[in-house]
């Protein structure tokens, strides 16, 4: 049963509202901030007889909280807004009203669904689109890791059969063979070398937290972590987009979904999505062929892996086939699978590579020489000169002064750093609560910025016009 509080003058008083200055930050969000449509987003949640739960604007404000102050501990929020004054009158409770209970918080958050939570950071969003703070037209997308609500230590290993499944190595064997492999592997793991039994996503399961994966950060040890995939735009650096994946997938799984949500968003604003700007780690050629159906321009850095140019041969148009150093042809022979990729395969004729004086230096021990390109070569190509022309490079810097502050903001300041609960949908609304935040108090600042406008007059003077520049600034100050 959805639990209403009724607010009353003997419920907040006068006093607690004077004791708190009129800059308080708190107070300030108090009158922006206007939840009641919460009522009827978790109403159908909610049963019609029973005990009345906890508030839901209460229940989300002290989320708001919780992100506004960097706590990732549900107790230990209880404990300090309860001692303080501003955040009891930005919760409509008096001095000496107790709480919800911090259990109340955990078992609401794991009852509502990601539907409520992604209402409540599309409500803010839409309130910085009606301010002018998002444009659209160039979004910027990044990634970064989240760290689980589970420890390393809770890693088991998975039973043999399955962890031989998953490799591709399942074999038909008796019960008494797969007792006597698993006293080995159980062996191994008591052993004192730890490299003789690594533990990976493919073998080990957190017994904890099952979605979450075990990853790496450049020289930090493995832990286990979840994916924050992101969109930001570069206007006034608001988060449009933001979701929870798994830490062991590529980055570059997740673009296509994200572009699909993200332009629907912007699309329901009337806010066409023209410029995509990303690092390496979301290029792939499947990903921009995407884009340029979609007829979006993405300035994507190629990946690592990729080689567009193979030095020594040239590419002959007119018979599809490349010309080595000895001017001898390598024919197409069609498209092969390489690595899980699909690739335009090219070999040279056996007779010609044996007779060739450039054999040894050109292919080694090999009969002969062959080269492979992938299937979205072309985009590839068009990719690179993008990103390497003169508006590509401007573009990188747009994309390093956008994102990565707001990454940083979000896992420092903004309690994102480590996950409160278990499971992807949990590490969802958290990330999505924390976003709401960042956006929020940004709507905040930018709602009380002084606002400019600039009045020319002119003066004749012995025949002379002079331009005189005022600027009329809307505070106290007066014109300047």
């Amino acid at each position: 049963m959805v639990g209403k509080r009724k607010i009353t003058q003997s419920c907040l008083s006068q006093a607690i509202e004077d004791y708190i200055p009129k800059n308080n930050f708190y107070r300030r969000l108090k009158s922006l901030l206007d939840l009641t449509f919460l009522y009827k987003a978790v109403a159908p949640y909610y049963g019609k007889c029973g005990q009345k739960s906890v508030d839901p604007v209460v229940f989300f404000k002290l989320h708001l909280v919780a992100h506004f102050e960097n706590q990732c501990s549900e107790r230990a929020l209880i404990r300090n807004s309860q001692l303080r004054v501003d955040i009891l009158y930005f919760l409509d409770y008096n001095v000496g009203e107790r709480l919800p209970y911090h259990s109340t918080l955990s078992r609401t958050r794991k009852r509502l669904p990601e539907e409520v939570f992604e209402s409540c950071f599309q409500y803010i969003l839409s309130a910085c689109v009606e301010a002018g703070m998002v444009r659209g037209h160039t979004q910027v997308m990044d990634a970064a890791f989240v760290e689980a609500n589970a420890s390393t230590d809770s890693l088991k290993r998975k039973a043999l059969l399955e962890w031989q499944l998953v490799k591709g190595e399942a074999e038909q064997v008796t019960p008494d063979e797969l007792l006597g492999q698993d006293a080995a592997f159980t062996a191994l793991e008591k052993t004192d070398k730890p490299k003789s039994c690594p533990r990976n996503n493919r073998s080990h399961i957190s017994m904890s937290d099952g979605d979450a994966k075990l990853s790496e950060k450049r020289g930090k040890p493995s832990r286990l972590y979840y994916l924050s995939s992101m969109a930001v735009d570069t206007h006034r650096h608001v988060i449009t987009h933001i979701q929870a994946d798994m830490a062991d997938e590529r980055d570059s799984k997740h673009l296509v979904a994200i572009v699909g949500k993200l332009s629907s968003k912007l699309k329901h604003y009337g806010l066409p999505l023209q410029y995509l700007l990303a690092d390496g780690g979301f290029g792939s050629g499947e990903n921009y062929a995407f884009l340029e159906a979609n007829k979006i321009k993405g300035f994507i850095a190629l990946p690592g892996s990729y080689h567009p140019v193979r030095d020594g041969f040239r590419y002959d148009t007119t018979e599809n086939a490349y010309v080595c150093g000895n001017e001898k042809l390598l024919y197409y022979h069609g498209i092969r699978m390489e690595s899980g990729f699909a690739t335009h395969y090219y070999h040279a004729r056996v007779k010609d590579c044996k007779e060739c004086p450039l054999k040894k230096a050109c292919c080694g021990n090999k009969r002969r020489q062959s080269l492979t390109f992938s299937v979205y070569r072309h985009y590839h190509q068009r990719m690179q000169e993008r990103v390497e022309s003169k508006e590509g490079k401007k573009m990188i810097g747009r994309r390093m002064s956008t994102v990565e502050p707001v990454f940083g903001s979000l896992l420092n300041y903004y309690g994102m750093k480590r996950s409160n609960a278990k499971g992807k949908r949990a590490a969802h609304k958290m990330m999505l609560m924390a976003a709401t935040a960042y956006n929020l108090q940004k709507l905040l600042s930018y709602s009380v910025q002084p606002k400019s406008n600039v009045q020319i007059l002119t003066l004749k003077q012995a025949n002379t016009l002079y331009f005189v520049l005022r600027y009329v600034v809307q505070h106290p100050g007066g014109i300047l």
